[in-house]
């Protein structure tokens, strides 16, 4: 019922399963999340879950594997059970959380306020610098090399 983060890991690069974060929105928001998952908050899970709730269907359905994961106040084994025994057969927990998952070397994405998305973009903004320095330089390098050419032949 639980599964390993390196065999997550090929689940998620296959796009053979829906992942599902249990973590409140403060934990979301402070650590990121796995790109592309559900966020399904733990006061939510219980009413989200119910065959009998309409977005159940929309969100949960039969013949797909779910990944449970959350933090250390959660519960993602508890969560896979339930689903379980609710007919989602394929319903696993995620060993380790979060932690594990990046320590397998998962992505992690992150809050757009978050620094992660920032520094992204600092490092973005310096690579453009960089090769428009870079190509300035070729081109006096080039031009050089020219003037060079003539002037010996």
């Amino acid at each position: 019922m639980a599964i390993e983060a390196r065999e997550a890991l090929a689940l998620w690069r296959r796009k053979k399963a829906v992942f599902v974060d249990l973590r409140d929105w403060e934990m979301v928001d402070a650590n990121g999340w796995i790109e592309g998952s559900l966020h399904c908050p733990p006061g939510e899970f219980a009413s989200l879950i119910d065959p009998a709730s309409p977005l159940h269907t929309r969100l949960f359905e039969p013949g797909v594997t779910f990944v449970f994961y959350g933090g250390p106040n959660t519960a993602p084994l508890a969560a896979a059970r339930r689903a379980r025994a609710l007919g989602l057969h394929g319903a696993l927990a995620l060993r380790g959380g979060l932690t594990s998952w990046r320590n397998a070397g998962g992505r992690i994405a992150g809050h757009p306020n978050s620094p992660l998305p920032a520094l992204r973009a600092s490092i973005a903004v310096a690579k453009r610098y960089a090769g428009s320095r870079l190509r300035r330089f070729m081109r006096r390098l080039r031009g050089a090399n020219a003037q060079g050419g003539v002037s010996r032949g």
